[in-house]
This record gives structure tokens, sequence and C-alpha cells, in this order.
């Protein structure tokens, strides 16, 4: 699926959820926060952790209910890998060692029920899915390939808690720590890295909505 074709569906999104948006409320937001990823299932590197990265995105959250609500959006995440190379001489004799970073550019689709509780129903609880899809990688290629090569989609199970904090009437704001587990192989090429591996990602989640 192409760059085009992912807009497209959250643009169609959007207009689909907004001509029915008299019978219910509708928000659109924002998402920044950090997030740490680490990969499940390797049979022998032994760091499996990537870098804590940056995410933004695009959020819309569907009201049925003052308790239930349905949220879901578009995010962009680089995930980046720190790795260690030995340097060696024209003889193959040990010179050191040199650390690098490689990237992996990531669209990720949620799609999540929402369940508001408390006395103002300020906190709440998320639960649901996701799609990962795998854009692009960035190797350093001066040193080596990537240390994996993703499978364009990849599909989990989501869970996370958060609280809304109201900043005006239509204006608020939801802190979100938020679990996405992976639940399928995303190693392309086995012959490259031995088993079936799948993803962990935790995210910290600030969403700045506005209610239309």
């Amino acid at each position: 699926m192409a760059k085009k074709q992912i807009y497209i569906i959250v643009i169609l999104l959007f207009f689909s959820i907004r001509n029915v948006s008299g019978q219910i409320d509708l928000k659109i937001g924002a998402n920044i926060g950090g997030q740490v990823s680490s990969l499940r299932g390797l049979e022998y590197e032994t760091e499996n952790k990537f870098e804590l990265v940056p995410m933004i995105g695009l959020n819309l959250e569907v009201s049925f209910s003052p308790s239930v609500s349905i949220v879901t959006g578009i995010n962009f995440e680089r995930w980046k890998k720190k790795r260690d190379f030995a340097l060696f001489d024209p003889f193959a004799v040990p010179e050191g060692e040199t650390s690098y970073i490689e990237g992996y550019d990531f669209y990720n689709v949620p799609f999540l029920v929402r369940y508001k509780f408390g006395s103002k129903k300020d906190f709440f609880i998320d639960a649901g899915g996701f799609m990962n899809y795998f854009n692009k990688g960035r190797p350093n290629r001066r040193y080596s390939s990537l240390f994996i090569q993703f499978e364009d989609y990849n599909f989990g199970a989501v869970f996370g808690v958060g609280k809304t904090f109201n900043i005006t009437d239509k204006i608020n704001i939801d802190l979100q720590l938020r679990d996405e587990l992976g639940l399928t192989d995303v190693n392309k090429y086995e012959w490259e890295i031995r088993g079936e591996v799948m993803t962990n990602t935790i995210r910290m989640i600030a969403t700045v909505s506005y209610e239309l």
C-alpha cells in the first residue's frame, strides 16, 4: 500500500464520520509522544530493543455515549536501532568498534474502543487492534545492511489507560500509556534472521483534541 492510499483511507474515514456527526460527538486532534519498541522471538540477537524515539499523528474520536467512544487515526513513527560494528584493518586485525544508528519508518493505524469512567468521565481504558505499514528502511550503508527486513504489514492488539484534562468546552488533552503487542510475524527473510519475530511497542502519548 502506497502512502497516497493511506492518506486517501484516512480522508474518506474522516468525511464518512463527519456526515453523521450531527448524531454523534466527533473530536479531531494531534498526537505527540515518545515510544520504545522491541522484538520478540529472535533466536540469536541478544539486543532486541530499539531507541526511545518521538511519534506524531492525527487522532479521531467518535463518541456514542458519555462512556463509550471509538478512537482511530494515523501516526508516523521512525524506529531507531543502535548497532555496534567491529573494525578491522586490511590484514583482518581488529582496530576497535564503532556505533551507528539505522532507522525504520512506519505508519501506524489504531482502531480502539474507549471506555470512560469516573465521576467526570475523565479516566479511560482503551482496547482494540492496530496495523503497522512498513514504509522504508534507512540503513547505514557504510557499515552494514539493515538488522532486519520487516514485512510490509504488522497486526496486533492494543491496550491503554489514560486521563482527560479539559482546557475549554471544546478543547481537551488526553495523556495515555499504550501497549501495542504485535501478533503477526514481521521477519521477511528468515534466511537472514532465524525465527518468527513479533513486535512490542510502549507509547506515552499526549493528544490535543478539538470537538467539532
